[in-house]
């Protein structure tokens, strides 16, 4: 069975799957690069997920994400991780279901917000008050990450190899 981490931008998920797969000797998957390699081999360019979203706007993106997740249907035994907004089309919930465990990383908005604040602002924060645009997503995206998942991690007060142990506990041991 796979293991997927879901939850908001910058809760930790593709730091966190790496760590995972690496404790549990399986592959990494990160949609978001998967997003990126193919957008570079048709377009015969390199760009962030960032810039993608940007440049060719949110429904290309969406469309690109969506071939990605149908991708992954054959995969087994890896830690995938997705972008924030991957649950947001049913479709991919149902695939990303099908094929392995939900574990939604589950933070406190407002320090998520912190750690957005320290990158490069992302395109859909582009806003006169992107603090409250992100806030706006996660009121939006946590219903969606708690009704799909089949694991709620509470990462806030825990460090990575905290969290990595819970997701283990919560996953291979069945507490």
């Amino acid at each position: 069975m796979n293991l997927i981490l879901c939850g908001l931008p910058m809760s930790g998920k593709t730091t966190i799957g790496n760590k995972l797969a690496e404790q549990l000797e399986r592959p990494f998957i990160d949609s978001d690069r998967l997003i990126e390699a193919v957008y570079a081999a048709r377009k015969g360019k390199k760009l962030s997920c960032r810039l993608i979203f940007s440049q060719e706007g949110e429904f290309f993106f969406r469309e690109l994400e969506k071939q990605q997740i149908r991708s992954l249907v054959s995969v087994t035994k890896s830690v995938i991780a997705v972008g924030g907004g991957t649950l947001i089309d049913k479709e991919n919930t149902r695939i990303l279901k099908m094929i392995g465990s939900l574990i939604y990383l589950k933070n406190n908005s407002s320090v998520l917000w912190k750690r957005v604040e320290l990158r490069d602002m992302p395109t859909y924060l582009e806003s006169d008050n992107p603090e409250k645009a992100f806030l706006a997503i996660a009121k939006l995206r946590i219903p969606i990450y708690e009704a799909a998942a089949n694991i709620t991690i509470d990462a806030e007060h825990s460090n990575e190899d905290e969290v990595v142990k819970k997701i283990i506990g919560a996953t291979i041991h069945g507490k």
